[in-house]
């Protein structure tokens, strides 16, 4: 029956696109995950890449650093960048007001209302932002990010199309080791195309883990897999990294290798989510070579850890511990 179900979703989806725009219509996995693009994500990262937000691959340091960027990026770019300056106007004068973490502002925009921006997020822990969304309906209604977005439908059905037959079996493993019940929160993958390259940000939607994937030549599976892991380890992990003796000295030299952590808990974090996102995707030495190498150290030895089912609280400094005996200095 779900078979039958997906079958008539993508088969019905360019009719429906038709009617009402293709970012509407959802691709489903044969396991029923959803992926789509989305307006709110569309709306909020126009507005970061309109008022600064400029990080990507650089393909030319001098005489003038060159950054790569997705196509799609580069179009939606020109358009905002050159659009009504009051939308830019409004972002940074809210941004100023509220200093939070791109993170934190995707979890408010993805817990809201789609267009026209009716409502904000509920959830107490995001009211520090209370308001955001009539900055992104005025980004787009002014900056016509509807249209926008439309004329670059079929970029987004591309990549969304390539993560159909990858994610399906490795989620579900990853799920297991977790221990994340068959009616605990569903699973969104959003491509955004406006964003780096190989970038993975994960939050907690409205009963589902939202995954919202950047570009990248082909499914970005670890990185998703890390952060589906991040979603459910990271509250776990807050509460014990403050105790890693070590913590500062094992970043500072995961970050020269590699690491883009800038704290000690989003290390930690990122070091125990990658290490069962690894596990869940099978990686075999060469590619537990290449995690530890890019500065996620011990990471194999902590994803052995997982398979003994004990309560992860209980272990989070065993763990820690192993990626201190890792670093490069200790070998």
């Amino acid at each position: 029956m779900r078979t039958l179900l997906v079958a008539l979703c993508l088969l019905t989806a360019p009719a429906f696109a038709a009617s009402q725009g293709d970012w509407f219509a959802s691709l489903y996995t044969g396991e029923g995950v959803e992926l789509r693009a989305d307006e709110r994500v569309f709306a909020l990262f126009a507005l970061f890449n309109a008022t600064g937000y400029d990080v990507g691959p650089v393909s030319r340091k001098d005489p003038v650093p060159k950054i790569k960027y997705h196509p799609v990026r580069s179009v939606v770019r020109g358009k905002v960048i050159g659009g009504d300056p009051s939308v830019k106007q409004a972002a940074d004068e809210f941004f100023d007001k509220h200093p939070a973490s791109m993170r934190q502002y995707l979890a408010y925009a993805v817990n809201g209302s789609p267009p026209p921006f009716s409502s904000g997020a509920k959830a107490k822990d995001l009211q520090d932002l209370k308001g955001f969304e009539s900055v992104l309906a005025k980004a787009w209604n002014a900056w016509k990010l509807e249209e926008v977005m439309s004329s670059v439908t079929h970029d987004y059905r591309k990549a969304l199309k390539a993560y159909l037959s990858a994610i399906d079996a490795p989620l579900a493993k990853e799920r297991a080791i977790l221990k994340v019940p068959d009616n605990g929160p569903q699973s969104l993958l959003v491509v955004n195309l406006l964003d780096t390259e190989g970038m993975v940000r994960g939050v907690m939607g409205d009963g589902e883990v939202v995954l919202v994937v950047g570009p990248s030549d082909k499914p970005n599976v670890l990185g998703l897999l890390k952060e589906y892991a991040r979603v459910f380890l990271d509250p776990v992990v807050a509460k014990k990294a403050s105790g890693w003796a070590t913590g500062t000295a094992t970043l500072k030299e995961a970050q020269v290798a590699g690491v883009t952590e800038q704290t000690v808990n989003d290390y930690a974090s990122a070091l125990m989510s990658v290490a069962v996102a690894g596990n869940a995707l099978g990686l075999d030495d060469a590619g537990w070579a290449a995690v530890e190498n890019g500065g996620y150290f011990g990471a194999k030895e902590i994803a052995k850890m997982f398979d003994e089912g004990k309560p992860v609280d209980g272990w989070v400094l065993d763990a820690l511990g192993k990626a201190d005996a890792r670093r490069p200095s200790k070998k």
